[in-house]
């Protein structure tokens, strides 16, 4: 047991635990470790039958989500294995793999690892993909629509699946406790002794409330005691207290909490162990406490608190019935002379040998409980009084003197109308006859305590289904009234932009009681101390109180923090309204409330998210619209008056500027063709065609300008799915970046990529594989060679290749090494590729995975391909 705090400021209702709380960032996980408990990071599986695919997704859900680690397997098997392996916390997958599909992994993971987190990440998305992916239960659904907004709204969806699994595995984590408790509470009624509850206490404290070192002590006289100890705690570790002195004294002499987050800030501290940090001590009514205690620093935080007291509330019931019925049993030999003496509702039958029964005597409590009295009514009048209807009475054969006590819980009517009792028959004999001591102990009130933490967790639940704050607000306003039984209730939420607290939902009988209340700021009273404090506040009586604001009918106020959020106040026209019971209800109330607030704040900072994305791809489509048009437009125009001046002046000079200028226009152009291209060939490929690889090689070779370059073609019939006109154009931009490169023997400079404009001639396409050669002027220009690879195509050539240059960079926006480039022309490769689904690798000509022959060079010879190592591009159109 750890001593005296400094000062009272330790006490408190919350805190901050340093790892595995509440408190902890959004979605941080603790784990075990060989018995200690470490943060780990959630982790995503990518299942994707490309390499490159899965690792790309990888790298972009590590770089845009903090806390996620990720796994990348490329096939369902893997998969699989993985999630036998290791706790998987989320699963990005494709659809079209060549083992089985997405959603056939999907089903196998539903069946053998259960209800993880399935987004489906498919390159070939259809109505009816999605259509099965919700039947099937997929978490979400996304396609891949080429560039890097895909990930970012792949991002959003994990992150948001994440979230959604961790407010719900919060919620559960918050129910499981508290059903765990009300079974501990239950389970108390078969408990005989407070030993018995003190080592009860310590069983939940460890298992339920997951306390690794945890203890309970017992008054007695004016000396607390060790009563029990948890595995992690020893008899060395503890010691006896006199009342008041140290921590453990001060909570049972005061009765109330402490929460001590720094032990060795304590001027008084003397623990018993020196590894004590913090500590929570709560009592155990009058009878004692419980105490957690850890070696780190500020691990218990609120909610702990919360569930301590829960549990000692329990506790203390418990040990006051065991205590009112220990009394009863010791003196059954003298309970005719203590009969009306006894606290506890209490009637006496007399059984004959005949076992007839007869109402001997009721005590007052009996008579002012259930209205019935010995002498008034008979034993069968009182039972058709006191049993509703519906409801058994004990009727086990009393004639039998060795037949030992019964206690059983029963529903009775009263004055008051029907309540729960804990019923004790214990039998005597007198004479010839059996005496049989009914004992009613009222449970009502923990009965229904535990109906209303029922109610409370389903109106958690709506709360958790709540979009956004205005709704839990809501909800949380009604359930303080409906579930709770409150008289009126409220919630403010805190507006950082006015600083104040807003009255964000308020009840209608608050407002029949208070009327239209304003925003409550600093210095505005009561409900501003609650927030800025984040205290609980009671005030029994209004009327007696200085209050800076006015309360109307209401006099009695109970304000609840919601931590950042705010506050809930919650009111009643009569004085001293909230008991103890009320005021942790409302607490357990106002922790799933600001949970659900914390969820429904994720919820729409992720919602703004998507929209500034929607919007951003909008803009995207208005600039495709302005190059259209508002571009191309005053370039016609600019075009046709150069045409008109040309006509108007002489001169070289002048005719010479004007050709710069025609040029320029001419720039113009070809970047807003290339501008266009990007916009139009992003959009992700719907609807692909099967296409004669051979032949989309021969019409694209037939457009360009080859300038005496050859084209070797080693397709066979190879047939690719895609977008005959997109296709195309991947092509003619490979092979002007060819002929360009080729036929000037340039080189690229660091930092550059190698697309290109040039002037030639069309040669017309001929059937067959072959070699197809642009117009001849003596000089040799660069040979291509498409061929076909296992999982797709590629496209070669002889000329100087990247020269020290990355070939990634060479597909970036804007970059070339051509004067007249417009640094667009690979990128726009890269975008095709992208819709398509394809993955796009670059390098040397020698550097490829070569066709089906292995040749990666095609056969040029080494004089025709240059002193550079050619460039060579990959395309994977598998899956």
């Amino acid at each position: 047991m750890v001593p005296n705090p400094e000062s009272d400021s330790e006490e408190s209702t919350g805190g901050t635990r340093t790892a595995g709380s509440a408190a902890d960032a959004d979605r941080h996980v603790s784990v075990e470790t060989d018995g200690e408990t470490a943060d780990r990071r959630e982790v995503v599986l990518v299942v994707d039958d490309e390499p490159g695919a899965a690792d790309l997704a990888a790298t972009y859900l590590e770089r845009l989500l903090d806390e996620v680690e990720t796994v990348t397997v490329t096939s369902p098997a893997a998969a699989l294995e993985r999630l036998r392996e290791r706790r998987i916390d989320c699963v990005v997958s494709d659809h079209d793999m060549p083992e089985s599909t997405g959603l056939e992994l999907l089903e196998t993971v539903r069946s053998e690892v259960g209800d993880v987190p399935f987004v489906l990440f498919t390159g070939k998305g259809s109505e009816e993909i999605a259509s099965e992916a919700i039947s099937a239960g997929v978490t979400d659904y996304l396609q891949k629509e080429g560039g890097t907004d895909q990930y970012e709204m792949l991002a959003n969806r994990v992150d948001n699946a994440l979230s959604r699994r961790q407010a719900e595995s919060d919620l559960r984590e918050v129910n499981r406790k508290v059903t765990a408790i009300h079974e501990f509470a239950t389970g108390l009624s078969c408990v005989d002794s407070v030993e018995g509850v003190f080592e009860r206490v310590v069983d939940v404290a460890s298992e339920v409330l997951e306390f690794d070192r945890c203890l309970t002590a017992r008054r007695e006289g004016e000396y607390v005691y060790p009563a029990a100890l948890s595995e992690g705690v020893t008899e060395d570790d503890v010691r006896r207290f006199e009342l008041g002195e140290g921590l453990a004294g001060r909570t049972v002499a005061e009765e109330r909490t402490f929460l001590v987050e720094e032990v060795g800030k304590s001027a008084d501290a003397d623990p018993v162990d020196d590894d004590v940090e913090s500590a929570i001590s709560v009592p155990i009514g009058g009878y004692g406490l419980i105490q957690a205690i850890s070696s780190g620093r500020a691990t218990f935080d609120k909610r702990d608190v919360e569930f301590a007291e829960l549990v000692a509330a329990h506790a203390a019931e418990a040990m006051e019935q065991i205590e009112t019925e220990g009394a009863l049993r010791a003196e059954r030999d003298r309970l005719a002379a203590l009969f009306d003496n006894v606290p506890s509702p209490v009637a006496r039958l007399a059984i004959d040998e005949s076992g007839e029964r007869r109402l001997d005597a009721t005590n007052d409590a009996f008579e002012s409980t259930f209205g019935c009295a010995a002498g008034e009514v008979t034993y069968a009048e009182m039972c058709a009084a006191i049993v509703p209807e519906g409801v058994e009475s004990i009727e086990p054969d009393w004639s039998e003197t060795d037949m030992g006590p019964i206690r059983t819980e029963v529903e009775r009517r009263t004055v008051s109308g029907v309540r729960d009792f804990i019923l004790n028959a214990i039998p005597t004999e007198r004479d010839d006859e059996v005496l049989l001591h009914l004992v009613y102990a009222d449970i009502d009130e923990q009965k229904r305590v535990e109906r209303t933490l029922r109610r409370l967790h389903e109106a958690t639940r709506e709360m958790f289904r709540g979009e956004d704050r205005q709704t839990v607000a809501e909800v949380a306003a009604r359930t303080a009234i409906d579930t709770l039984g409150f008289p009126n209730s409220g919630v403010r939420l805190y507006d950082p932009q006015s600083g104040t607290l807003e009255p964000t939902a308020i009840s209608e009988e608050a407002i029949a009681a208070i009327g239209d209340r304003p925003p409550f700021g600093p210095g505005d009273g009561l409900v501003w101390d609650a927030y800025d404090r984040n205290e609980v506040v009671v005030v029994d009586d209004l009327a007696s109180a200085e209050t800076v604001v006015e309360y109307g009918d209401v006099r009695s106020l109970l304000v609840v923090p919601l931590g950042d959020h705010g506050v809930m106040p919650l009111g009643s026209p009569d004085p001293h309204f909230f008991d103890d019971t009320d005021v942790r209800l409302a607490q357990v109330l106002a922790a799933n409330v600001t949970a659900a607030l914390d969820r429904a704040e994720r919820t729409e900072q992720l919602r703004e998210r998507d929209a500034a994305l929607q919007r951003e791809l909008d803009r995207l489509e208005k600039f495709a619209g302005v190059v259209s048009h508002d571009l191309r437009n005053p370039l016609t125009v600019a075009t046709g008056r150069v045409e008109l001046l040309r006509a108007l002046i002489d001169g070289e000079d002048a005719h010479e500027q004007l050709d710069r200028v025609e040029d320029a226009h001419a720039r113009m152009g070809e970047l807003i063709d290339d501008l266009l291209a990007l916009a139009r060939e992003g959009r992700t490929v719907d609807d692909p065609e099967p296409v004669a690889l051979a032949d989309a090689v021969r019409e694209a070779w037939g457009t360009v300008d080859t300038d005496g370059a050859a084209l070797e073609v080693e397709t066979g019939n190879a047939i690719v799915h895609a977008d005959p006109e997109r296709l195309r154009t991947l092509f003619e931009n490979l092979f002007r970046n060819s002929v360009e490169h080729g036929s000037t023997s340039s080189r690229v400079k660091p930092g550059d990529s190698v697309e290109h404009g040039s002037t030639g001639s069309r040669i017309p396409p001929e059937s067959g594989d072959g070699v197809e050669h642009g117009s001849t002027n003596g000089d040799h220009g660069v040979t291509v060679t498409v061929e076909t690879l296992p999982d797709g195509f590629s496209v070669a050539d002889d000329g100087p290749g990247f020269d020290g240059v990355d070939p990634e960079e060479a597909m970036e926006y804007g970059v070339s090494s051509a004067d007249q480039g417009s640094g667009l022309g690979l990128a726009i490769v890269r975008e095709i590729a992208d819709a398509h689904g394809w993955r796009v690798s670059v390098g040397g000509r020698e550097a490829g995975t070569g066709g089906a022959d292995g040749d990666a060079a095609g056969d040029g010879d080494e004089e025709a391909a240059g002193d550079g190592d050619g460039a060579r591009f990959e395309f994977r159109t598998d899956g």
